[in-house]
């Protein structure tokens, strides 16, 4: 018996593909339509349901476009990795639902690549040597 290839592991957004973003969202559509035919069609679940649908196709949609941008500028870099969790933390919900492929983990990424990240520690320990706070001699 052969094993299934492993998933590539996403350490930063900008190693996120259109083909990440595809099965993460099919993931969410499929377990949403199954949640929405237990509600039905009609009522306020089966309104919440759609827009919730609406919202993953926005979240994707976006992501696609932001993907395909060469040169992603700063609010850009933050817009992929935003969309990102909101669809992997949307997908996260899942994890106990019958049908859901436990082996499979939609990762968490924080920054779009290394330098975002070293920025960001350093805007850490820039905070906490100086506090938020200036110092007064009172």
């Amino acid at each position: 018996m052969t094993n299934p290839p492993s998933e590539r592991t996403l350490i930063y957004a900008e190693d996120l593909r259109p083909e990440d973003v595809r099965g993460l969202e099919t993931f969410l559509n499929v377990q949403l339509g199954r949640v929405y035919e237990e509600v039905g069609e009609t009522g306020e679940a089966s309104f919440a349901m759609r827009s919730l649908l609406r919202l993953v196709c926005d979240s994707a949609g976006l992501l696609y476009t932001l993907l395909a941008v060469e040169r992603p500028e700063t609010w850009q870099r933050a817009a992929i990795v935003r969309e990102w969790q909101r669809l992997r933390s949307t997908a996260h919900e899942f994890n106990h639902c019958e049908g859901y492929d436990h082996d499979r983990w939609w990762n968490q990424v924080r920054h779009f690549d290394g330098s975002d990240e070293t920025a960001e520690q350093d805007r850490i320990r820039r905070f906490t040597g100086v506090g938020p706070y200036p110092e007064t001699n009172d």
